[in-house]
């Protein structure tokens, strides 16, 4: 109990006022919308100068289109004095999709040794200072806590001084076991030797292992690392032997006797803290007959369709002896109990993506190791061609068009069923019933789902006649760094897309733009030469003056047909008080109440009607002004059309901005997707 007192309160002081918050929906906005982390190393290396042509999606062995393509980088450890951490549970949540990389460390504490978790201090420690960036957000479990318990922090403050002053949290072996403290199995007469005990504390584990896999998967699709230390486990099979030797016990409720009511057989004596004795029978019966092998394969199959990885760490180092205190067992067989136990924590990390660290002399290293080709990754996504809300697992594989590469992504995912389609605000139409939101409403609300909290620089395109506009805008962090204190450069390609199922003509253009010292937003009025019709991978590389690796990030815009007047997609600005008069080219959805937001549309011609209201994620009209009006830039000479609102009156959540173009008895709807924080 003092463990999972002690682990409740790492990381952070959540204020728990947002109990009742549930997860965020796995499925956003579109029932079909799916996003892929892909790790792409080379010689243990990280590759970080690929682009969205040089990946092939592959959904059941179909060819998927790519809509969005973004290289993650997570920043490196920065002073815990200037880590920001959510301060309530709603915040923690919504940053637990918005963040970079999630970890989460779970202490084995029933199956690892005293020995264990004292060495597991200095490795834990190094690795928390030298492995979690500034973006990421970490958090602690035990088998005695729930998942719904878990605070995740950028500050490991908290964890480092836990494993430090309370180092001693490895139980396995020892005599002052749970028997003597845990309701469930105080009374049973089990002692630190017994195989039932064994047995309890292993299925723990698992039991919890698998909850907190549940639990993940409702948190982001995005890829969880969860770091598992443990000494293994022998995974007992089913065994009759174990089973007690009376008549079975059923599930019918006796009469307490003290109060005449009716109680079942498996609750606490009556003003004792023991369990009955049938109760032990019953606990005992479902012990003897559960299969750990199976359970644990169970486990495996829902952290892949979870995304989630493991990292069994044995942080004893090198190790001779199972169980270096038992002299009753003769060494060959203590041999057999040690491989049997490493071999299915293998089989973890193998099943899962994720690598175990065991019998090693430096765990430090080699979890510094372990985790130096995951700090950067690309997030792609598609839309799936499979439309079908079945519920079943659809198979991932991604592929890189380059040679001696490796590649590392999610295995699949699970589709989802109408029920989940629809609580995720996907339009679902059929005969009788109420139509869902428009599908520009699904599409604008799904492009907020990739421009995830404190990346580096996003990027924001639209096409207009014969040309692509964009902005490109650097996060504040990454501005008040050193390295970009004297300003940068700004290359920026235009690249026809020749993915399966898109059509591009020409060729590939770049342009390159100075950045100034304290510049934020940059604006691109498009490229030299007019580009041709056609969907184009618009890929923004910024390289500060002082650094050397750039930063990358994709979008995906499409050049009207010949004929078309009204731009595919739209810009953003804000306006707000840390913009004073001014409006702001913005590439980041995110705004707050206290700004306006203007959307601009490109237009090849004149003389249109617009009308602007903003929707719900539902797709319902709010009571909100939204004024209209032209404006013709004055240096690439583009007329647009401008819709402008205020935020104020708007709660924290999604919407839509969208307006619609009226010309010659042609209605031509744009939709923009933003995003109210606190």
């Amino acid at each position: 109990m003092r463990l999972r007192v002690l682990l409740l309160g790492l990381a952070i002081p959540v204020t728990l006022f947002a109990q009742a918050e549930q997860p965020l929906p796995r499925f956003r906005a579109g029932a079909n919308l799916v996003r892929v982390d892909a790790y792409v190393s080379k010689d243990g290396a990280a590759v970080t100068d690929l682009t969205a042509a040089d990946f092939a999606v592959f959904e059941d062995d179909k060819p998927q289109a790519i809509e969005s393509f973004e290289l993650i980088q997570a920043r490196g450890p920065i002073p815990q004095s200037q880590r920001i951490n959510p301060t309530n549970v709603r915040d923690m949540q919504q940053e637990t999709g918005d963040s970079a990389r999630v970890f989460t460390l779970f202490f084995d504490q029933f199956l690892t040794s005293l020995s264990g978790s004292y060495n597991a201090r200095r490795p834990i420690i190094e690795t928390l200072d030298q492995v979690i960036g500034a973006d990421d957000l970490i958090g602690a479990m035990t088998p005695g806590m729930s998942p719904g318990a878990i605070t995740y922090s950028r500050k490991t403050t908290s964890i480092e001084q836990f494993v430090t002053q309370h180092w001693h949290w490895g139980e396995k072996g020892r005599d002052n076991t749970l028997n003597t403290r845990d309701p469930a199995i105080r009374g049973c007469g089990w002692d630190s030797k017994s195989p039932m005990l064994a047995k309890y504390r292993e299925q723990q584990t698992l039991d919890a292992l698998t909850a907190l896999v549940e639990h993940l998967d409702a948190l982001r699709p995005e890829r969880k690392f969860v770091m598992v230390f443990t000494e293994g486990w022998p995974l007992y099979r089913a065994d009759e032997r174990l089973a007690p030797k009376s008549p079975p016990i059923t599930d019918r409720p006796t009469t307490d006797p003290r109060t005449g009511g009716l109680r079942r057989p498996e609750t606490l004596d009556p003003g004792s803290d023991f369990r009955s004795t049938s109760s032990c029978e019953r606990l005992q019966s479902m012990l003897a007959f559960a299969d750990h092998e199976v359970e644990f394969r169970q486990l495996l199959q829902r952290a892949n369709r979870a995304n989630v990885s493991f990292y069994p760490i044995d942080a004893r180092g090198l190790v001779v002896f199972d169980d270096p205190t038992n002299f009753d067992v003769p060494p060959s067989v203590d041999a057999a109990w040690l491989r049997e136990r490493y071999n299915h924590l293998r089989d973890m990390a193998s099943a899962t993506d994720g690598e175990a660290v065991l019998d090693t002399a430096d765990v430090s290293k080699a979890m510094r190791k372990v985790f130096a080709d995951v700090g950067s990754y690309y997030l792609l996504g598609y839309y799936s061609t499979n439309q079908r809300l079945d519920g079943r697992f659809r198979r991932i594989r991604v592929e890189v068009k380059r040679d001696d590469v490796e590649v590392r992504s999610r295995p699949g995912y699970l589709a989802p069923t109408e029920a989940e389609a629809r609580a995720a605000g996907a339009a679902i139409n059929r005969a009788g019933e109420k139509a869902g939101p428009p599908a520009t409403v699904t599409r604008a609300l799904d492009a907020i789902a990739p421009a995830r909290g404190n990346m580096p620089a996003r990027v924001q395109a639209v096409g207009g006649r014969g040309n692509i506009h964009a902005i490109v805008e650097l996060d504040a962090a990454t501005a008040k760094q050193a390295e970009w204190m004297s300003g940068g450069t700004l290359k920026l390609t235009f690249e026809p897309d020749r993915a399966p199922g898109t059509s591009s003509a020409g060729s590939a253009q770049t342009i390159t733009v100075p950045i100034d010292s304290g510049q934020r937003s940059i604006v691109v009025n498009g490229a030299e030469r007019p580009l041709a019709p056609g969907r184009y991978a618009v890929r923004a590389e910024l390289t500060a003056r002082g650094g050397r690796l750039p930063i990358q990030v994709t979008t995906f815009a499409t050049v009207p047909a010949e004929g078309l007047q009204v731009g595919s997609g739209a810009l953003a600005s804000r306006r707000g008080p840390s913009t004073g008069l001014a409006y702001v080219p913005t590439a980041d959805p995110r705004f707050r109440r206290t700004e306006r937001l203007r959307m601009e549309v490109p237009l090849a011609g004149e003389e249109f009607a617009g009308t602007g209201r903003v929707l719900t994620r539902e797709g319902q009209p709010m009571p909100l002004v939204v004024s209209y009006s032209t404006r013709t830039d004055a240096a690439s000479k583009q007329l647009f059309a401008v819709a402008d609102v205020a935020l104020a009156p708007l709660a924290a959540g999604e919407y839509v901005l969208e307006l619609s173009l009226t010309k010659d008895g042609r209605t031509d709807t744009v939709s923009y997707g933003f995003r109210i924080i606190p």
